[in-house]
């Protein structure tokens, strides 16, 4: 097995979705371009020219997930994220953003976008984002319970393999159900969260070496999620992290990592020496 090249998950998908995207921007000509791009990924698309025509759109047609412009007319894309986790949380929202927009990315993250994409568009990026923001969503489960002051902690210990990333998003969904931690499973731009910390985990820590493992504790209530992710590699000093208020480290992949994890999660920190992450969330 060590002889194999890493598997990234940022390549790799268990399903290849393909789902209905609605696009909303005001700007036609973006558009048509990605219009054009998506549907050459194998998505449905539907466009809207502002917020409003946007949450026409999407009551309308009920997308599997929403692509938006931030600033726009008659509703900004805040608005309309509002509205559509007002409506079905459940429905991915991914916010395109400009320059000097950072404080409107974490409020949207914060209000529960799924990700973000920066100007200009990279294609790459947004056919990455895209096809994760629909597996995401599929991961979810069906079904609730009702319990009452349920805590549940679940550990979970895995070797560095990308593909298996999908099974602990998986386990631990099944988690917070069970706990009544939120009233619509696992958000999905918390599994982003998720995402990050055990590719950072598996990528930066074990430097993709399957026979090392992650280390996954879940501590699951109703009125908070804890998690703790621990490799098997050296630890590092989070001083060393590139800032990720910086609009420039938005760019790179592991700035963007930082980046998510922080306006997701309402805490974020590096036990010394540097190999366990701990990410929390209150319930709303």
């Amino acid at each position: 097995m060590k002889n194999l090249p890493p598997l990234d998950y940022r390549t790799l998908s268990p399903q290849h979705v393909h789902g209905r995207i609605l696009i909303v921007d005001d700007e036609p000509l973006i558009l048509e371009l990605l219009k054009e791009f998506l549907e050459s990924k194998g998505h449905e698309v539907i466009t809207a020219l502002d917020g409003q025509e946007g949450l026409d759109q999407f009551l309308k047609i009920s997308p599997d997930m929403i692509l938006t412009d931030l600033k726009m007319p008659n509703l900004s894309g805040i608005q309309l994220l509002k509205a559509v986790k007002e409506t079905n949380p459940k429905v991915p929202v991914v916010l395109i953003s400009g320059y000097g927009e950072i404080e409107t990315v974490v409020e949207a993250l914060k209000e529960g976008a799924e990700n973000f994409l920066a100007k200009p568009l990279n294609m790459k990026v947004l056919a990455k984002v895209v096809e994760q923001a629909l597996t995401l969503k599929a991961t979810s489960i069906k079904g609730h319970a009702a319990y009452i002051s349920v805590q549940q902690t679940t550990n979970i210990t895995v070797p560095s393999h990308a593909e298996l990333i999908w099974e602990v998003i998986h386990i631990i969904s099944q988690s917070t159900v069970t706990s009544g931690f939120s009233d619509h499973e696992l958000d999905n731009n918390l599994k982003l969260a998720l995402v990050e910390g055990l590719t950072n985990a598996m990528e930066h820590g074990n430097k993709w070496d399957h026979d090392k493992r992650v280390d996954v504790e879940v501590v699951c209530a109703p009125e908070l999620l804890e998690i703790s992710i621990t490799d098997q590699g050296e630890g590092f000093d989070p001083k060393q992290l590139p800032d990720p208020t910086l609009e420039s480290n938005l760019l790179s992949e592991r700035g963007r990592g930082i980046f998510l994890m922080n306006g997701i999660m309402d805490e974020v920190f590096h036990v010394p020496p540097g190999n366990q992450l701990i990410l929390r969330k209150k319930a709303v």
